[in-house]
């Protein structure tokens, strides 16, 4: 607050102006989106020259796409880009790219791409970042993945090479979002950490939440950390409900509903999903969420609810293509070819399966190995089968993914089983049950012991799964103490007080039968 009292306080009111506007974009980047919006008012309100004016709209815009409606906010930023120039225009339609990503509006970000590319200065860093994410994300959603990814790897490359950028916390959330397209995300890790790090360390609460909305879903889905992923989310949902956040609080609520569905505990998932519902209907994006859709066909999967899974995702088919949560063309065709193949409808499966194989141009090996198996459910022929799945499990290799590796090999276990390959799937659905119980991922490990006591042989996961599940915030201070933070460390990571942290590390050896942090370091070894 001191850059308003400096404001009050100028005797020049252009002075006083600059001053507002830093404070307007401070306060958005610190979360407080009720004083952003009150010193923004005040700017307008008076006789700001148009530069002035388009940075504090576009504060206005980010702060909206946040807290209330993303339609809104594109409107924001539209009134602000025909007023900014240099940086601030580069920002602008930033952000208007991002609003126009949350709309599927691929139409919208191929215009706003060129538009950045024509005004932005080669000679700035910061523009050149800015503009070969636009580019980049516009190309990925127009159907050009390969100029996509080296557009966004640029982008990522510039940020992290000029000094000056790599602690801008506003970039963050554009690398973490770029960081899922690109061909190695583990890669990636260290570069988002740090970042990531450095944001606490800043206090930009305002980019935290989207942050660790995207981090849970990487960590449960490029990097299998299960825990961390809880933890990630659990805290991104705190932070918005304290900011008042929306849009990106109903993916962290998604992921929940998701790790829930995945334990057996179906009766929590459906409420954060209810929550995350509620949520994207105040975003104005109920239409065009096929994160949402996709996390509710997953927990209908989990409780072995095909026809729901089906049911939602022919919805997602009929609105726009069946797109995927990244708007990758036909990403809904895994879950869908599985419960299509489930619920007997082969023909529709293997018409999805193939166009699935026709639109995947130049898949990365995790697609790849999502091709092969939707194709492999669907061939009626069991050598031909057995070699597709395979197939899938030698892309997995190349890019291993800690669910659908294990995924694949119980599918590829139960066509083993009732194709009369007994023995060999045995091993396909042993390795498949360790896998899900090293994850803690108890409905799936039952599925897969259930499919394996079908064999005529029982077994076990390696270590008895937890019956006391451990809350998010337990979670997020056992992950942090476990790599070897001191209670201190883990309170002013978290926000917390020590004895806070003391008291819920408390509950989490007692859950676990845990003494000391030695404990806690094999419970909760380091993913990637």
């Amino acid at each position: 607050r001191l850059l308003e009292r400096a404001a009050a306080l100028a005797g020049d009111a252009a002075r006083a102006e600059d001053l507002t506007k830093v404070a307007v974009r401070d306060a958005a980047v610190g979360g407080d989106a009720f004083r952003a919006r009150a010193l923004a008012g005040a700017v307008l309100r008076g006789a700001a020259p148009a530069a002035a004016r388009a940075e504090v709209l576009h504060v206005l815009g980010r702060v909206e796409q946040d807290t209330g409606s993303v339609p809104a906010a594109g409107d924001l930023l539209r009134a602000a880009a025909d007023l900014a120039t240099g940086r601030t225009a580069a920002w602008v339609l930033t952000d208007l790219a991002v609003v126009q990503h949350r709309l599927g509006d691929v139409t919208g970000m191929r215009a706003t791409a060129r538009r950045i590319a024509a005004a932005a200065d080669a000679g700035d860093p910061l523009q050149r970042v800015l503009a070969a994410w636009v580019t980049g994300i516009a190309a990925l959603h127009a159907g050009d993945p390969d100029r996509g990814r080296r557009l966004l790897h640029r982008a990522l490359e510039t940020a992290e090479g000029e000094p000056g950028l790599r602690a801008e916390p506003r970039l963050l959330p554009l690398l973490v979002l770029a960081v899922g397209w690109l061909p190695d995300p583990p890669a990636a890790v260290p570069v988002v950490e740090r970042r990531l790090r450095e944001a606490r360390e800043l206090g930009a609460l305002g980019v935290l939440v989207a942050v660790l909305s995207m981090t849970a879903h990487g960590r449960a889905e490029l990097l299998g950390d299960h825990p961390g992923a809880y933890a990630d989310a659990g805290e991104a949902v705190e932070l918005a409900e304290e900011l008042g956040y929306v849009a990106d609080a109903a993916p962290a609520l998604e992921l929940l509903a998701e790790e829930a569905a995945a334990r057996g505990r179906h009766g929590e998932a459906a409420a954060h999903l209810d929550r995350a519902r509620a949520l994207v209907a105040r975003a104005g994006t109920a239409a065009v969420a096929a994160h949402l859709t996709l996390s509710e066909a997953f927990c209908a999967l989990c409780r072995g609810d095909l026809a729901a899974v089906a049911r939602l995702l022919e919805g997602r088919l009929a609105a726009d293509g069946g797109v995927g949560a990244l708007g990758e063309p036909l990403g809904v065709a895994p879950l869908l070819v599985e419960a299509w193949t489930g619920l007997g409808r082969a023909a529709e499966a293997a018409e999805l399966a193939g166009e699935y194989e026709r639109v995947s141009r130049s898949p990365l090996p995790p697609t790849a190995a999502l091709v092969a198996r939707c194709r492999a459910l669907t061939c009626p022929d069991d050598d031909a089968a057995t070699a597709l799945f395979e197939g899938a499990l030698a892309a997995h290799a190349l890019a291993p993914d800690p669910f659908e590796t294990p995924h694949t090999r119980l599918l590829f276990g139960a066509r083993l089983r009732r194709s009369g390959q007994r023995t060999r799937a045995r091993a396909e659905l042993a390795a498949a049950a360790d896998a899900f119980a090293a994850l803690d991922l108890t409905a799936w490990a039952q599925r897969a012991e259930g499919e394996l006591r079908a064999t005529g042989r029982t077994a076990r996961p390696r270590r008895p799964l937890p019956e006391e599940p451990l809350t998010a915030q337990e979670t997020r201070i056992a992950v942090l103490a476990a790599r070897g933070a001191s209670n201190a460390e883990v309170a002013a990571a978290l926000f917390l007080s020590p004895k806070t942290v003391e008291h819920h590390l408390s509950s989490v050896y007692r859950k676990r039968g845990l003494r000391s942090r030695v404990g806690l370091a094999a419970l909760f070894p380091p993913a990637g």
